[in-house]
């Protein structure tokens, strides 16, 4: 087994964590491919009634039988193609296809048993060699086996179970199905290679744009949301509490004299500071909170199911873990504090820009009362 998965490795790609999720993203499409292979090969082994015609016409007995054998075979193949169609589960419909191969590969090597001592179907088992190659749709290592399989029963059976074989008859047969079995294998090393880097292309190309969009919506200096997302979800939580009446809070957080830090001790220093309160106010918010940068050292945070009362214990817990958090900038401690407003939606607020304007006002009151406080409605 190892040596088989150090062979295949050389030719398909391994998706490690993602083997899950590329099997089941495939499942549809295998299952449509795998009803119409089972509907063809049904139809297929039909028809060779007219093969047991010409064999068989001279014995009624034997040829209602293969009658009889062909439609059990089509009435099961009917049934595994209802199960294909209803199941959902990847390993389920692993069982199926591979219960289905197996059945079908039997009966074909019983029906081998029913042909003349000088008939040798070599044509056609090497096309349903191929076909379990090709178009199987479940592990490798499992068509290999099966497919091996059918070729030593084949070739048992036309070497031992069969009497007047032309030794050159017989050894086109061998070759044919060695042949068959390599270029079976490469054909399906291809193809499923193929399916491999496709979806991981896939993958590859989907985790870039959700990449590319979650830093458009990312302020690079603080990590919290831009003002323009913000404002996006604030909108999709007000149109919530409009239609549920659920309360809805938010909170105005901006930094006192951030004006001093940059002339102080720089741009950089600044930055540093932004970045830290930032990070700071994240971690004392909720995970269904939103937190932004509305503007320069301006913050906002939307609590959705939040009364006033419960913002302002949060908002005050922003408050003092910020007044006690120094930045530590090349061993010399920056000292900031906070001021933040709050206001809760209410019923007549037409619009979220209204909540956000009374917030606003709080927080200016908060300026006004001597900053490093939390001021409500």
């Amino acid at each position: 087994m190892e040596l088989f998965r150090k062979f295949t490795s050389q030719f398909l790609i391994d998706l490690r964590e993602l083997e899950g999720d590329y099997r089941v993203s495939n499942l549809q499409s295998d299952k449509q491919h795998s009803i119409l292979t089972l509907v063809v090969a049904a139809i297929g082994i039909f028809f060779m009634f007219r093969v047991d015609m010409l064999l068989f016409g001279n014995n009624p007995d034997l040829l209602w039988r293969m009658v009889f054998y062909r439609g059990c075979f089509v009435l099961f193949t009917a049934l595994v193609i209802y199960a294909v169609i209803k199941t959902e589960k990847v390993r389920v419909f692993d069982r199926l296809i591979f219960g289905w191969l197996s059945v079908t590969l039997f009966v074909v090597l019983l029906f081998n048993f029913t042909r003349p001592a000088n008939y040798l179907s070599t044509t056609f088992d090497i096309i349903v060699i191929f076909a379990v190659y090709v178009l199987s749709p479940i592990k490798l290592k499992d068509n290999i086996f099966l497919a091996i399989s059918f070729s030593i029963g084949t070739v048992y059976i036309d070497l031992f179970l069969k009497s007047g074989v032309s030794p050159v008859a017989l050894n086109v047969a061998v070759a044919s199905q060695i042949i068959v079995h390599v270029l079976g294998l490469e054909a399906a090393l291809q193809l499923q290679s193929y399916r491999r880097r496709s979806y991981k292309a896939y993958i590859e190309e989907k985790d870039a744009r959700e990449m590319v969009a979650y830093l458009a919506n990312i302020d690079p200096l603080t990590k919290s949301l831009t003002r323009r997302h913000f404002f996006s979800m604030a909108e999709s939580e007000f149109q919530r509490f409009k239609r549920y009446h659920r309360p809805l809070s938010v909170l105005i957080i901006d930094a006192d004299h951030f004006k001093n830090i940059n002339d102080t001790h720089g741009h950089h220093a600044g930055d540093i500071v932004l970045r830290s309160l930032s990070l700071s106010a994240m971690e004392q918010k909720r995970a269904q909170d939103t937190f932004g940068r509305l503007g320069g050292e301006e913050f906002g945070l939307l609590m959705p199911e939040t009364t006033l009362e419960q913002a302002h214990v949060v908002a005050e817990r922003i408050q003092k873990t910020w007044e006690q958090s120094p930045v530590n900038l090349d061993g010399e401690l920056i000292h900031s504090t906070v001021s933040i407003g709050l206001a809760e939606a209410l019923p007549e607020d037409r619009s979220f820009d209204e909540v956000l304007r009374r917030a606003d006002q709080m927080l200016y009151k908060a300026k006004d009362a001597g900053r490093n406080r939390v001021v409500m409605e």
